[in-house]
Order: structure tokens, then sequence, then C-alpha cells
């Protein structure tokens, strides 16, 4: 059985891509108003912590220790979905690590999923993230019309923004309450994980340790996909490398 999450993990981790812009502080603004309220909801008090967001990583930085280790812990896991998110090998590598937790906890089944994908703009939706879309509807229909980057821009959305964050931290609190997620003892490093938006097949087997803790067992591997090894070009041949520094038990109007 997966122990429930102490009071100092967090609920739910935020995934997005930085670029830089403006977006950076709308995604801050989100993050703060949703903190706000999964504390409220889960009778935390304010000195506590309720998720995670990675808000000043800089272009070309890459995981800190801070990250890694409340993506291993968190409970909820939520991508803003956009164009560069899927061309992100950093955003790609958080959702693999995060699914391979929910593979060790038993909890594969994507009815059941404690991932919680948001499109922050309209954007296509590639096979890895298909299975995991809700109804956009039971966030509102502003934000089924508008996706979310535009209720937090748009001041019009304002009073249908604070709508969905409120239900969003309600949804948040009742997957983390019923249905947790192993953590991940073994703290993967960057270069050891192949991204989920990676096209080859992820053939790999996630460990589990006592108590449905995910934990890595040599013979298994590691309870995350693999990164591939690639054969180096001959030196002729090498390009420049460019350094560009629900469950059944939810409420029903959650569903």
């Amino acid at each position: 059985m997966t122990p429930r999450p102490s009071d100092n993990s967090p609920l739910f981790f935020i995934s997005y891509a930085h670029d830089g812009s403006a977006d950076d502080e709308h995604v801050a603004t989100f993050f703060h108003d949703l903190h706000h309220d999964v504390l409220m909801f889960a009778g935390r008090r304010r000195d506590q912590v309720a998720g995670f967001c990675d808000v000043v990583l800089n272009l070309g930085e890459r995981w800190s220790t801070e990250l890694i280790d409340n993506l291993s812990r968190a409970q909820v896991f939520i991508p803003l979905l956009s164009p560069p998110l899927f061309n992100s090998e950093a955003c790609g590598k958080e959702w693999a690590v995060f699914a391979a937790r929910l593979q060790a906890s038993g909890r594969a089944r994507t009815r059941e999923s404690s991932i919680i994908p948001l499109l922050w703009v309209d954007t296509r939706i590639p096979p890895v993230a298909e299975p995991f879309q809700y109804r956009e509807a039971a966030f509102g229909p502003t934000y089924e019309h508008v996706k979310l980057r535009a209720l937090i821009r748009d001041g019009r959305h304002h009073d249908d923004y604070l709508e969905f964050v409120e239900k969003l931290a309600r949804r948040i609190v009742v997957l983390s309450e019923g249905l947790p997620v192993a953590e991940a003892l073994d703290r993967p490093g960057f270069h050891e994980v192949r991204s989920a938006f990676d096209d080859a097949p992820q053939n790999w087997r996630p460990a589990t340790g006592r108590h449905g803790t995910a934990a890595r067992n040599d013979q298994a591997g590691p309870p995350w996909p693999a990164a591939r090894r690639t054969t180096p070009r001959p030196r002729s041949q090498r390009r420049p490398i460019l350094n560009t520094n629900l469950p059944p038990e939810l409420p029903e109007d959650l569903r």
C-alpha cells in the first residue's frame, strides 16, 4: 500500500517551458494562486508547502536538486501544454519521471491518473499526452474556449480564472488524499532519463520497493525510462551543437 504524502510533501508539480518572456510571469501568478487554494483545501498552514514550480529557471539550465526532489515526491503532475513544452527535453524528462512513479504505484491506468494536462494555448496534442486529456468543460466553458494563458492575461476572465483555480485545487487535494503516488527514492540525473516526448519505444520496467515505494532495482533497471545511448558520429560527420544556454470518487462537479 502506498503511504499517504506527509504534510511537507508537495501536492502538485507544474511543468512548463520557460521562454524568458512575460509568460513566465503569468505562470508564476498561476502557481501563486493555485498554491494558496491548495493550502486552504488541504488544511495546511500558510508556512507549509502545497506545490512546486521552478519559476526562476534560466534558459539552458538543467534540473536543480530542489526541482528533482519535488518531482520525485509531488502527488499530481500538471504540464502546461504548448508547442514549446513538447519541444523541451527537460519537460519531456519531467513527464517521464512522474509517469514512471505512477507505474510503480500501480496507477498506470489513465482514468485514475494524477497527470492533469492543462492547455496553456491551443496546440496539437502528441500521442503521449492524448490519453491524459480531461474534458476541458470540467474547468468551465471559458477555459475550454480560450485556454489557460488567455484566462490569466485577460482581465475580462478574472472571475472565470478564480473559479478555474478553485476547481483545480480541489481536484489536486482529492487525488492526493485518495490515490497517493509512491515517492521515487532514487533521484535521477538529467542525463539518465529519456524524454517522454521521444518517439522511440520506452522498453523499461519500473522497480518498486517495500510499501509500494518506487526504488532502484539493479536487475530491473531504474524506475524511469533510461536515456538512449547513441554511437558517436565520425568527426567528419558530426553536426555542430548549438548551446542555447478521475477517479470515480471525485465530486460530481470535478468530473
